[in-house]
């Protein structure tokens, strides 16, 4: 992925939705793969289902009573012994009245004499549950067009935004008033319950030793990572190749609360061959269709708790990002570990870097 070295802020998101006896590939109705991993998160988490005809009905609307089940699942909210939370509308023979009250009790619908189980829920409905349901923090800047400080769900749909799980539609609109779909909630759903932000730098204190395979000339060579110093925006690595002895180009690493970036130093160089916006949740992060994009990648977070092999030691945790480019097809896999940084990296499915120890500097 190419961004240019100058900080640039983009908001990158998109949509998605979930099922459960098979896979996303598997609904017929459901073609746009850029859902899928979103969806596939879901159907191994047993949140949805899809109909036996192998239907998801992406476009079909969510109603409350929908939601307070979902989300009972999700949160793996308790359903004995609940308080009843008296709403006229669901007694205690109603078919969701555990999971109302359930949610209910959890704080993430209000009191009321009603709660209209069967009313549809609207996308500025769906960031109040969202928001509340996972305590999200932070806040956007106001760039929906059709939002104002008195729009039901002002400042949760900013909430969402700041955390990378909404993105609205093309015209910058967010749409407040209308109905959430199948689709939509799940999408929003699985990134709240992945949401991670991670510290992706290389620590500074230790000297990494990479496996390395080069796809130039086919050989395998170890090379050692060791900060240098700051250059008032990176962090400078310098790379030696241990088995030539030989310096390769350093790298570059920049990163703050928002950013990460990752670039081999070159004369002239004005982009970072990676680059993120933070927190990290599961699904598409970047569409080769968004402004800005000119390398033609779509990047993709797999998952944000991956398990991976790297050297000896298995790690846990792991953010697993894919990158493909809709020119060539390559596909590279990276995956970071909190603390850690960088320990493996792949182009289609030949290992070209792999984390085999650190050693604390002296």
């Amino acid at each position: 992925m190419k961004k240019p070295l100058k900080l640039v802020f983009l908001i990158l998101m998109t949509v998605a939705i979930l099922p459960k006896e098979a896979q996303a590939a598997n609904f017929i109705d459901l073609a746009d793969e850029t859902l899928s991993t979103e969806i596939d998160y879901l159907v191994e988490q047993d949140i949805i289902k899809g109909y036996s005809n192998k239907l998801f009905k992406p476009n079909e609307n969510v109603t409350k009573a929908q939601v307070a089940v979902i989300l009972t699942r999700a949160l793996g909210l308790n359903t004995i012994n609940i308080e009843n939370p008296k709403f006229q509308d669901v007694t205690t023979t109603h078919k969701y009245y555990k999971e109302i009250a359930a949610v209910q009790n959890a704080g993430i619908f209000e009191e009321g004499r009603i709660f209209n189980p069967d009313a549809i829920m609207t996308r500025g409905q769906m960031a109040i549950v969202l928001q509340r349901a996972f305590q999200l923090k932070g806040s956007a800047p106001d760039y929906f067009t059709d939002l104002t400080e008195q729009t039901p769900g002002y400042k949760e749909i900013l909430t969402l935004a700041y955390n990378h799980l909404v993105r609205g539609y093309e015209d910058g609109t967010f749409k407040p008033d209308e109905p959430v779909t199948r689709a939509h909630f799940s999408a929003f759903l699985a990134r709240a319950m992945t949401l991670s932000k991670p510290d992706l730098l290389k620590d500074p204190a230790f000297i990494y030793t990479y496996a390395y395979y080069s796809l130039n000339d086919h050989q395998r060579y170890t090379l050692n990572y060791q900060y240098d110093h700051h250059d008032g925006k990176n962090d400078v690595w310098v790379v030696e190749n241990l088995s030539t002895e030989q310096t390769f180009p350093n790298e570059l690493i920049y990163g703050d609360d928002r950013i990460y970036g990752q670039a081999i130093a070159r004369d002239g160089n004005t982009h970072y061959d990676l680059y993120l916006e933070l927190p990290l949740r599961i699904g598409v992060i970047l569409h080769e269709d968004d402004a800005g994009v000119t390398s033609g990648v779509r990047v993709t977070v797999k998952t944000t708790n991956g398990i991976v092999q790297a050297g000896e030691v298995q790690y846990s945790g792991v953010v697993i990002l894919e990158e493909k480019s809709i020119t060539n097809g390559t596909v590279k896999t990276y995956c970071f570990v909190d603390g850690i940084g960088l320990v493996k990296e792949l182009h289609n499915d030949i290992v070209v870097f792999e984390l085999l120890n650190r050693t604390m500097k002296k």
